[in-house]
């Protein structure tokens, strides 16, 4: 069965894969917007992917290959049109979809990924073959030859791997770039950028797998190298742990690392597991022709001032709450990336190189040592 519709003036149809704190904040905005048709929610876990769809008046799938097989999936060609490609899934007519009786919409365009990293390579592999588009939560694996080789699948399947670095999304740093790129403060030649969390993950998490360089700092040295347009040559870090159990084990829950990029700026990032005053972000550019910030948010723009001081509201509680808009504005982004043919911003070579600076900054904190970053001519 061929499936056809005009690729105009309707919504993407996406499957969502993870029912945990990522795939809750994903599944509310893809609902929430008009441009998207949230078909599935899909997790191992089927009783928290039932939970989850039965918020969103949704189905729920164990695997991502039983979505693409209820659905069929969506393949662009030449005239415009939507073809459904059903050449290794097939699709049951008596089913009635979630759109409505229609059943040349019934094809997904997309499965946008919020599960842990570990899974990404498996999902990946799973959904390439179709030729649709993949959006995966940050990083898109965890080594530099992995996010190569994913990249790779899907530059040869004719699928989109589109992966979610927040920042670039949020009014504040996208407007901190935009004047770096016009000049604003000349030749940027330092930047501090400070990333502390709050609340402080389980210390489940920490002490299974929760590297702080690896959670932490590719948000910030994306969004950094994306100002500078610049690679970095060098990396030094250090870390340390603020109880005996992390101690013991090796993990680290506050950080510094210092960094010097091709061009001759020179960035640190400071990193910490927990603020006890909320969710705190911070980013300074120091150029030739001046400095540019961007600020805390706090819970409310109320400021009291008298006789015993200026007091205002705490900082946003977390990431949900700081980057609500940007999250937002990120899927939309991915929707012109599906309806509208839009290039999405992160390139492969963007997110080979956030890997490689995590890798580096964690062999240099074990090492106690200056790691040099290797390219080809």
């Amino acid at each position: 069965m061929t499936l056809k519709m005009k690729a105009t003036n309707r919504r993407a149809r996406v499957v969502l894969v993870g029912s945990g704190r990522m795939g809750q904040i994903r599944a509310s905005i893809l609902y929430s917007n008009p441009r998207f048709d949230l078909c599935g929610i899909v997790d191992i876990n089927l009783d928290g992917a039932t939970d989850l769809a039965n918020k969103y008046h949704t189905k729920a799938f164990a695997t991502v290959t039983e979505a693409i097989c209820l659905f069929g999936t969506q393949v662009a060609n030449n005239d415009g049109w939507m073809e459904t490609d059903d050449s290794s899934t097939s699709i049951d007519s008596s089913v009635s979809f979630s759109s409505g009786p229609d059943p040349s919409v019934a094809g997904i365009d997309a499965v946008i990924v919020s599960s842990p990293t570990f899974t990404h390579k498996s999902i990946v592999n799973e959904v390439a073959p179709h030729g649709i588009f993949i959006f995966t939560e940050k990083p898109v694996d965890e080594t530099v030859e992995g996010t190569q080789e994913l990249f790779d699948i899907c530059h040869k399947t004719n699928s989109v791997l589109c992966c979610g670095f927040q920042r670039r999304f949020d009014h504040s740093y996208a407007a901190t770039q935009k004047a770096i790129a016009e000049g604003s403060i000349g030749k940027a030649l330092m930047a501090n950028l400070f990333f502390a969390d709050h609340p402080c993950p389980p210390i489940d998490f920490l002490l299974k797998g929760g590297n702080i360089f690896m959670d932490l700092l590719p948000h910030d040295f994306d969004f950094i190298r994306w100002c500078l347009q610049d690679d970095v040559v060098s990396v030094y870090a250090t870390g340390t742990s603020s109880t005996e159990e992390l101690e013991k084990a090796g993990v680290h829950d506050n950080a510094t690392v210092m960094t010097k990029f091709k061009k001759g700026a020179m960035v640190t990032f400071t990193l910490s597991r927990s603020a006890s005053y909320g969710y705190d972000q911070r980013c300074e550019v120091f150029g030739e022709k001046g400095l540019i910030t961007v600020g805390n948010e706090h819970l409310n723009t109320s400021t009291l001032s008298n006789g015993h001081g200026v007091h205002a509201s705490t900082l946003k509680h977390s990431f949900p709450q700081r980057f609500n808009q940007a999250f937002t504005k990120e899927l939309d982004a991915f929707a012109d990336c599906i309806l509208n043919e839009k290039e999405w911003t992160v390139s492969t070579k963007d997110c080979v190189e956030v890997q490689k600076i995590s890798d580096a900054a964690r062999k240099s904190c074990e090492l106690g040592v200056i790691v040099n970053i290797e390219r080809g001519l």
